[in-house]
């Protein structure tokens, strides 16, 4: 299986997402933001009318204190601190009615100001999510090939740097500078790989568990990291088998290509299969240019 044209596929499906979900943030924002200044609008009308209201009862209050007023005339017994008093009651409940509405108003404003942070704080975290990696989900996961869990390396089929002599043979010390053990383990420093002469390298390894294989990683060391500021010698070509527990029959689970790009150190490859394997085979066939070929770190996923 070739993965070359899976990135851009997936850097197409990100761009339609992303522009789905902004253009869905816009379209609520507005919708929400046209019902709220209707309300505003609403509340600011009352408000005027009640400051019409209010400034027509002074100007009848202050009428009728004046003398000879036939609408609010004095009777008898009556006196002008009547009028001011009424005039008072009438100042105070209009105020009462503009601070309920202005509490109302600004409740309505906090609202609205707490429903655009929820809503932009999840806008955020979709796009966040849209936008995020398959490494960062597979990281999640279980990786069946960690040392740490019991995973091994049985078998390897690799020229060595250095030149062995026979009791290196005899002690099984062929790669004791740079053992295949390293691509079990998540450390990413300089030369901790397996390192082995030319490109090509079959390399069988135990998994801690019997599973499912859907998804093998692959990860190099950054340039910046090497002394020289080159990483040719990252793999290239490559096949992954898995031998049948009862037959010891290998089954192709896919050809892949690692692309040595700098911002794409980390790369996943799914596999259709639905056969329990427990020992895979690694069949390196080529790399970038380099005399010699580094392998940093795999990963194998799936389910038990």
């Amino acid at each position: 299986m070739d993965c070359s044209q899976r990135p851009s596929i997936s850097v197409c499906i990100t761009y339609i997402l992303t522009f789905l979900l902004l253009f869905g943030f816009f379209y609520t924002m507005m919708t929400d933001n046209k019902a709220n200044n209707v309300g505003i609008n609403r509340l600011r009308d009352e408000f005027d009318d009640m400051s019409v209201t209010k400034h027509t009862l002074r100007i009848q209050n202050k009428d009728s204190t004046e003398p000879g007023s036939s609408k609010f005339g004095c009777l008898a017994g009556e006196s002008k601190p009547t009028s001011q008093w009424d005039s008072r009651d009438i100042n105070t409940y209009v105020d009462s009615m503009i601070r309920r509405k202005i509490g109302n108003l600004m409740d309505d404003v906090y609202s609205l100001k707490k429903k655009i942070i929820s809503t932009d704080c999840k806008s955020n975290f979709k796009h966040a999510t849209s936008k995020s990696d398959q490494v960062a989900v597979i990281k999640n996961r279980i990786n069946y090939a960690s040392e740490d869990l019991g995973a091994k390396v049985i078998n390897v089929l690799a020229l060595p740097i250095h030149v062995q002599n026979i009791w290196q043979i005899l002690l099984g010390l062929d790669y004791n500078s740079n053992p295949p053990v390293n691509m079990l383990r998540p450390s990413l420093t300089t030369g901790a790989c397996f390192c082995y002469n030319g490109c090509k390298a079959t390399i069988a390894m135990r998994l801690a568990k019997k599973i499912v294989v859907d998804t093998i990683t692959y990860t190099h060391v950054a340039k910046e990291m090497t002394p020289n500021m080159c990483v040719n010698s990252a793999p290239k070509n490559f096949d992954v088998y898995g031998v049948h527990p009862d037959t010891s029959k290998r089954e192709l689970l896919g050809h892949w290509v690692y692309n040595n790009v700098p911002n794409r150190r980390t790369q996943s490859y799914s596999v259709n299969s639905k056969t329990f394997f427990q020992k895979l085979v690694f069949v390196f066939n080529s790399n970038h240019g380099a005399n010699s070929t580094c392998l940093y770190y795999i990963e194998v996923f799936g389910k038990i």
